[in-house]
Order: C-alpha cells, then sequence, then structure tokens
C-alpha cells in the first residue's frame, strides 16, 4: 500500500483543474453579445420598472411617481409632481432605460456566453445587491433632487434584485441576436 502511495506521487494534480478562465471572458471583444446586454437590460428595466409602480400603488404612491423619479436629476423637484405630466414620465423612462441597457451590457460582458442558467441567476442576484447597495445607496444620493426626495432605500432593495434577476434573459437575447 505505501509503494502504491509512493508510485501515484509524481503526478501532478492542477488545483485549477476544471476552473474557467475568467479574465479571458472579459477581454473578448463580443458586440452580439453586447447588443444581447442592452436588450436584455431594457427588458429587465421594464420588468423592474413595471414592479415598482406596482409597489408604488401598492404603498399608497402615486402609479407613475418610479418612472417621475428618475427624471429627478434632470428636471429637479417638479417632475415628481402628482399628475400625469408627460414630460417628466417620458424623461425618467429614457434616463432609467439607458442606465439598464449600460448595466446590461457591462452585464453581458462579464457572465460571457458560456455561463448556465444557475451561475446568470446567481450573478444576476449578486448585481441586484450590488446595484441596491452602490448605485441606489451611493450614486443616486449624490443628486441633490433624489436625496430630497427622502425615498426608503429599504423599497428600492425589491426592484433592484428584480432587475438584476431578470437580467438573466440575456441568454434569450443572445440566441436572437446571434441567429439574425
Amino acid at each position: 500500500m505505501h509503494m502504491q502511495a509512493h508510485s501515484n506521487s509524481h503526478i501532478a494534480h492542477d488545483p485549477n483543474e476544471g476552473d474557467r478562465e475568467i479574465v479571458s471572458i472579459w477581454l473578448r471583444k463580443d458586440r452580439a453579445r453586447w447588443i444581447a446586454g442592452a436588450l436584455a437590460g431594457a427588458f429587465a428595466g421594464i420588468l423592474a420598472l413595471v414592479f415598482a409602480m406596482v409597489l408604488s400603488r401598492i404603498l399608497g404612491q402615486e402609479l407613475w411617481f418610479p418612472v417621475k423619479l428618475a427624471a429627478l436629476p434632470f428636471l429637479g423637484n417638479g417632475a415628481t409632481a402628482l399628475g400625469m405630466h408627460l414630460g417628466a414620465i417620458g424623461m425618467g423612462l429614457v434616463a432609467h432605460e439607458i442606465v439598464c441597457m449600460v448595466l446590461g451590457v457591462a452585464y453581458a460582458h462579464f457572465t460571457g456566453r458560456e455561463a448556465s442558467l444557475p451561475q446568470l441567476l446567481g450573478i444576476g442576484l449578486t448585481w441586484g445587491v450590488f446595484s441596491w447597495i452602490f448605485i441606489q445607496n451611493l450614486f443616486v444620493q449624490s443628486f441633490t433632487a433624489i436625496r430630497a426626495a427622502s425615498i426608503p432605500s429599504g423599497a428600492a432593495f425589491p426592484v433592484l434584485v428584480v432587475f438584476g434577476i431578470s437580467l438573466t434573459s440575456v441568454t434569450f437575447f443572445d440566441r436572437m441576436v446571434r441567429r439574425n
């Protein structure tokens, strides 16, 4: 028995065997994946916005409040005035979707085509939590009008988790883009 263990000791075991080379995925220039990411970001942004609108109504706020909230940095405090203000709604929708598309491109780029659905879900959940911590609680609060609105950060958490998880749609959009 001692002899057998000794005879196999010359075989080197690679501790990284089976691991993916993640940096090589990040260095790829895959335009189709980026387009798929932008589409996934837009889709996830719409889902998150609809969820936020439903949550807004449940919490006794105006239906359009989450959309108009995204217009605050551009239009100031008047953006969230009660009523159907198409300028604020349009500006909020455009601003929200642009940010979501940029985040979708980044998500798609960093996940790569090889990621499985469970991996994409895990990364999406992490992406949503990351967005809540760094975007909602730090970056967005740097805009005076948003900070003055005093939106509880806890309300944004489930919305951003929905957004992150919805980014897994990148696989569908990737197939669609590559088919065309």
